[in-house]
């Protein structure tokens, strides 16, 4: 019945090239897309996940926007923030939080010019102010 109600095309265009090779030129959803995009991507993934999660990742978030000039913010800083507010009950369960943040590209690491690893959000200012106010 669908085959009488459309008029299907079909292409056969190989590249014969390893699948690794095709998927390099495939963007990466938060680093590639639009900033709004992004963003309804990014929300998409928070909502999600748990409360406490989410609240992690708006430490992370205001942060970033307080303090722009920043390469980002230290993991044992957001730890001591977020065990504060109840939100973590050891570094465990950070650590679970930042792997489903990074699995889902909402947070990178980068080296601070100390050695110490910092966390940041791969979105322009306005992408992350946007995403704030709708997990609110």
């Amino acid at each position: 019945m669908v085959h009488a109600q459309f008029n299907w095309y079909w292409y056969h265009v190989p590249t014969f090239a390893p699948y690794k090779v095709e998927g390099l030129f495939l963007p990466l959803i938060l680093a590639h897309g639009s900033s709004k995009q992004s963003a309804k991507t990014a929300l998409i993934v928070l909502q999600s996940l748990t409360p406490n999660a989410q609240n992690v990742f708006r430490i992370l978030a205001e942060y970033q926007l307080s303090h722009p000039d920043d390469e980002g913010m230290a993991i044992d800083n957001l730890y001591s923030i977020s065990r504060e507010r109840f939100l973590v009950s050891s570094q465990v369960t950070l650590n679970a939080h930042l792997t489903e943040f990074k699995d889902h590209e909402l947070v990178k690491t980068k080296r601070h010019s100390d050695g110490q690893d910092c966390l940041y959000i791969p979105l322009t200012k306005e992408g992350l102010e946007k995403l704030l106010s709708e997990i609110s």
